[in-house]
């Protein structure tokens, strides 16, 4: 049985994957904390924005380029959730290639993602959610 954090992450990510962005934002709390990996740097430094506006600016972007994106897989560990996410062509935005893929670790209060947090890949995603 998946918890409450789990289903809020897959609702939010399949009403994206449905072009619905609206709905998704829903789920993401207004105030969110936001670290995110600069595309444009092969080792970028995390670096760290405020605010729902923030990552709707970034999703529209990335619509706008044709780039939808499908979660892969969803580890849960209670408030934390790690997830993989496959955006085929998105590599070709990035100067690190990472396979079309982003592993971020979300963190879930009282029904809204309040924060996410980008990695390089499954294995540091896994540290920073203590599972690894």
């Amino acid at each position: 049985m998946q918890n409450a954090n789990v289903t809020t992450v897959r609702t939010g990510y399949e009403a994206y994957a449905r072009g619905d962005l609206s709905r998704m934002l829903r789920f993401i709390d207004p105030e969110l904390e936001w670290t995110f990996l600069d595309p444009s740097f092969e080792d970028p430094e995390p670096r760290v924005c405020h605010g729902r506006q923030k990552l709707q600016t970034a999703l529209e972007r990335q619509a706008g380029r044709g780039l939808t994106s499908e979660l892969e897989d969803v580890i849960d560990d209670g408030d934390r959730v790690v997830v993989v996410v496959r955006t085929p062509g998105i590599d070709a935005y990035r100067v690190r290639q990472a396979e079309d893929r982003n592993y971020d670790v979300l963190t879930v209060h009282e029904g809204r993602i309040v924060a996410i947090h980008a990695c390089r890949d499954r294995e540091e995603a896994l540290r920073v959610a203590g599972l690894g």
